[in-house]
């Protein structure tokens, strides 16, 4: 019997349920890969992460090849296609079932359960697991019953109900029988989405797992510390496989117990803390499935809805290109375009003066992120910024406003990290560079609204809601 392997973000052989399944239950397996421009650009994906989608299959092809299955890609460009575009490349290739893994987002979702009961209809067997999270969103309740809204609660139960057979990892399948089918050439869509930070990110299963390694025993130690100076080279940066799925979050945390005398909710601060940020992954994808709302444009915080968010167009162009006159934001900003990505410390710091200081709707700043990282993500970069703009679960209350000049001045004290992305401000005094008094002197810029003044105006907006 002939099975099919759909892969979307679980690009890798090890730990992958649903190739480990497929493999078997199947004499001879095939694998698609569905490419969709529409798609992506409707999902406002990066073209650095769409790159690293491609370079980190032609890895994967290599390893398919390796347990003879063939990698062929399918284009479909709408989502009301791909049901019937991919039953008939598996009517095609004779292919009696099709397995895959769970993506959470709601339009994913309702694709994924329309393929579900069209194919059962049509004599196709549909496999799906759970890959993405270790608890299978909908399993973990409040004590009223109810879905967790709050990490800190959730964080308690996830632990309490975790069990050793869900952190049980599936192996690299053995080789399957060889099937004379040619795998797909993907040379013409690694030139078409290339670009020039590729060379900053590595691909490759095993590459990963060493990159995981060695932050985990140089890094991890120091983590909570250290991760909150962005001049500081403290963060693992494995969020784009982890969204891409070269690895697997249940690997990262058995390779985490490595380094912590087998524990995961205690022992060495640092790792613990790593853990608990891989738990926020999982955080926001119970959210996003519990309440699809936040995956509609919606703010989860209904009433916020109302808030009349600033439409000047002059300070969110200034604020996407970094050049709000503040300079830890304009810096966090360019580190993004100059790289795909942006150190966590800024986000928050970067998505607050959107949100508040120029009070401006907080799904633009989301699609911004989305068209520049190379690890955007639907759930956790939705409830980032809900979370900085107080519309979000578990959100900042609207009251508490990051001081950019504060934060830059705690994590950013000597004006390193400034000065590598604002090479304007190289022979700024280090006492005036987290707000220098004459910016034009540099050629810089003025900032474009005053922290205090702008502060208040946030917090008068957000408390008149609150009364409405």
């Amino acid at each position: 019997m002939r099975s099919a392997i759909w892969f979307r973000n679980d690009l890798r052989v090890f730990d992958n349920p649903a190739l480990s399944h497929c493999c078997a239950n199947s004499e001879e397996v095939i694998a698609i890969y569905i490419i969709s421009p529409t798609q992506w650009e409707n999902h406002h994906d990066a073209k650095v992460k769409i790159s690293l989608w491609i370079r980190s299959l032609l890895s994967l092809q290599k390893e398919l090849e390796k347990l003879n299955i063939p990698l062929l890609i399918l284009e479909s460009n709408k989502y009301q296609n791909i049901s019937s575009d991919l039953y008939g490349l598996l009517k095609e290739k004779n292919c009696k079932n099709l397995y895959f893994n769970n993506e959470y987002p709601v339009n994913e979702l309702k694709r994924d359960r329309s393929i579900y009961k069209e194919f059962k209809e049509k004599d196709i067997g549909v496999f799906t697991f759970h890959d993405q999270v270790i608890h299978p969103p909908g399993t973990l309740k409040t004590k009223a019953g109810g879905n967790f809204s709050v990490y800190s609660p959730f964080k308690r139960k996830w632990f309490e109900q975790l069990t050793e057979e869900q952190l049980k990892l599936y192996d690299v399948p053995k080789p399957k029988a060889t099937i004379n089918i040619n795998g797909a050439s993907l040379s013409s869509f690694e030139k078409d989405f290339s670009t020039s930070l590729d060379g900053l990110w590595a691909v490759g299963e095993e590459n990963i797992q060493d990159q995981v390694k060695e932050f985990l025993s140089k890094k991890g130690m120091a983590y909570k510390d250290d991760r909150n100076f962005p001049s500081i080279d403290g963060c693992s940066k494995i969020s784009p496989y982890l969204n891409s799925g070269v690895i697997s979050p249940k690997w990262c945390l058995l390779e985490a117990k490595k380094y912590n005398n087998n524990l995961l909710d205690e022992g060495d601060r640092g790792i613990v803390h790593w853990v608990s940020e891989i738990l926020w992954r999982e955080f926001y994808r119970h959210i996003i499935y519990n309440f699809p709302k936040v995956s509609m444009n919606q703010p989860f915080l209904s009433y916020t809805d109302n808030l009349k968010w600033s439409d000047n167009k002059e300070h969110l162009e200034r604020w996407k290109a970094g050049r709000t006159g503040i300079p830890i934001v304009d810096a966090g900003i360019r580190e993004m375009i100059n790289t795909g990505w942006m150190h966590n410390r800024l986000r928050m710091i970067v998505a607050m003066f959107l949100s508040k200081n120029l009070l401006i709707d907080w799904r633009e700043g989301e699609k911004f992120f989305m068209e520049n990282l190379i690890d955007g993500d639907i759930a956790s970069n939705n409830g980032g910024w809900q979370w900085s703009a107080s519309t979000g679960t578990d959100a900042a209350p609207y009251f508490r406003i990051m001081n950019p000049e504060t934060q830059s001045i705690k994590f950013d004290a000597k004006g390193k990290y400034i000065k590598k992305w604002i090479p304007e401000l190289a022979d700024c005094p280090i006492d005036e560079i987290h707000m220098p008094t004459e910016p034009l002197k540099y050629n810089y810029y003025e900032p474009i609204v005053d922290l205090k003044e702008s502060r208040k105006q946030a917090i008068d907006a957000f408390g008149e809601l609150r009364k409405d």
